[in-house]
């Protein structure tokens, strides 16, 4: 049976200025997988990610379809705040505001004029949990979000996101600034969150991609060399440019 595909990108080139970072890529992102992005630094897996959900706006030129839900949302006219709503980013640093725990995760539902207490308070709790964080602080939800460790702070971070409740969740390097034990629970949050949600990560850590990803797309100098399952691409790579990275002859 074939995946259904929560997002797609068909001949997709970013370019800063005169510079072609990301070359014609056209691929699609299974739903209620986790999909890997590796490659060297400056392959471009970053810059591919942060356009879909049209974060490069105001920084590159993004050429080519991204269509979810049959609309290609890469064209002016669409609802950038909306598509952010559905299509959630969660960065390599932790990104707390300084606010309370609470507060943190509301902050998106506060902007989208949502007022009910009874409401807010199901989300924060129901975020928390998805983000495996609620019984860490579920009784200092007043305090700062600041003065929580940086894996905690990470999946305050993911919880923010989740409570705005997306389709798909972006993830850029989510576990690079932190510790082996928070890098795992992180890892094991998204297993569990890819029953409810689509997950694009990108990834310097092989091992993190074999561990997690179902699916994994290997990019090089800008262009998307394989894309495959990821006990495929890791065991059994069609390309010898992917073979020659994964065994570390560069990167």
């Amino acid at each position: 049976m074939e995946n259904s595909v929560a997002l797609e990108v068909k001949n997709l080139q970013v370019l800063y200025g005169d510079k072609h970072v990301v070359h014609d890529v056209s691929m699609k992102f299974p739903t209620n997988k986790i999909t890997a992005m590796i490659g060297a630094s400056g392959s471009g897996k970053s810059t591919l990610l942060r356009s879909l959900n049209r974060m490069n706006d105001d920084l590159a030129t993004v050429k080519g379809e991204i269509n979810f839900h049959d609309l290609n949302i890469n064209q002016p006219k669409v609802n950038v705040y909306r598509i952010r709503q559905q299509i959630g980013m969660v960065f390599q640093q932790p990104t707390p505001f300084p606010l309370s725990i609470y507060e943190n995760v509301i902050y998106g539902l506060r902007l989208a004029g949502v007022k009910d207490r009874q409401i807010l308070d199901q989300r924060v709790e129901e975020s928390l949990r998805q983000a495996a964080l609620w019984e860490e602080v579920k009784d200092h939800l007043k305090e700062s979000a600041l003065a929580l460790s940086g894996g905690q702070q990470q999946r305050l971070c993911i919880a923010r996101t989740l409570a705005v409740q997306p389709e798909i969740i972006l993830m850029d390097e989510p576990t690079s600034a932190l510790d082996p034990v928070s890098t795992s629970q992180i890892e094991e949050t998204l297993v569990q969150l890819k029953e409810k949600f689509t997950i694009i990560m990108v990834t310097h850590n092989m091992q993190q991609a074999s561990r997690s990803a179902d699916w994994t797309a290997f990019m090089h100098q800008g262009k998307l060399i394989e894309f495959n399952q990821t006990a495929d691409i890791f065991m059994n790579p069609r390309k010898q440019q992917t073979a020659d990275y994964l065994s570390g002859k560069f990167g």
